[in-house]
């Protein structure tokens, strides 16, 4: 029979070689990220962003660590929603509904650590699963167009915002180019590329889905949507400069659109938990009229009044 402390070793044992894993993940992501994009050149809205950003060595190794432990966590969240294990936060029926996407091979665990922050700052987060991050994105495209209408029916409310992690925000944005009626007010995007990625060529390689074809820069998807092309609504990025599945980082920069380059050099997942990236959330949905649940409530006794 095993002692406590023979479980504790095992434990120990099991959590060191799974950060590990993670680590070998992120830093070959990292690597061969800045391989493949090492002949693209940025143009000036691009440069703008990137050009002048110069973080020391230090630096990239306190954002790496950083973004291996937050993968760690994040991959954690993903298999307990997976199981079921985790609970959407409960809707507190005012305020303007604020969608939740996820990117690919995501699920909504990847997004729920910042479901409740937002929820703790007084928001109305809605967790969003696509059917399949495999299927060519206009497919879920057309499910994310089914999905705000019934919120907006359900909830009462004309518009909602979305805030969208990696391929969730190249879904969203195709939504507001091609549907008038998008329904949708604005637009936050988490690490998402608009520009697509050289990441999706290994995953078009390997034949991981229609999805990374459409993300593969110079696809018909990404040749239909162009970078050029401009949305009825505001389109906000953040964006961490060692990143480890857009390649390169600045292929998430489009013209005219605010641009938000965190502090820290991390990669895709960090811009999920970092108290930098919802300040900038909070920041930024209130600026384009987002209500929180106080805010409605008091909108709706105004409107009441005799």
């Amino acid at each position: 029979m095993m002692s406590w402390s023979d479980i504790g070793f095992v434990l120990i044992g099991l959590l060191v070689t799974y950060l590990v894993m993670v680590s070998l993940g992120v830093t070959s992501g990292v690597v061969m990220a800045r391989f493949l994009a090492r002949h693209d050149p940025m143009d000036e809205a691009q440069a703008r962003v990137f050009a002048a950003y110069r973080p020391s060595l230090l630096a990239r190794a306190y954002g790496h660590t950083l973004e291996v432990l937050i993968v760690a966590f994040d991959l954690m969240l993903r298999l307990l929603w997976l199981f079921g294990a985790l609970r959407a936060p409960e809707d507190p029926g005012s305020g303007t509904p604020v969608v939740l996407l996820p990117g690919y091979t995501e699920n909504a665990g990847a997004l729920y650590w910042l479901a409740l922050k937002l929820r703790r700052r007084g928001f109305r987060p809605f967790l969003i699963d696509f059917p399949s991050t495999f299927s060519p994105i206009e497919n879920n495209v057309a499910f994310l167009r089914q999905r705000i209408l019934a919120i907006r029916r359900d909830t009462g409310c004309d518009k909602v915002a979305i805030v969208a992690h990696s391929m969730g925000g190249v879904v969203a944005r195709a939504l507001l180019l091609s549907d008038p009626d998008h329904g949708v007010i604005t637009l936050i995007a988490l690490a998402s590329p608009f520009r697509g990625t050289h990441m999706a060529r290994l995953g078009v390689l390997m034949r991981l889905g229609e999805s990374v074809i459409d993300m593969s820069p110079s696809s018909p998807f990404a040749h239909r949507f162009l970078p050029s092309a401009r949305a009825s609504v505001p389109i906000r990025v953040i964006i961490g400069e060692q990143e480890n599945v857009v390649s390169p980082p600045w292929s998430c920069v489009l013209p005219e659109c605010e641009v938000h380059l965190l502090s820290v050099p991390v990669g895709h997942d960090a811009p999920l938990v970092l108290a930098e990236s919802y300040a900038r959330l909070e920041s930024w949905l209130l600026q384009d009229g987002v209500l929180r649940v106080d805010e409605a409530v008091e909108v709706e006794a105004s409107a009441a009044a005799p």
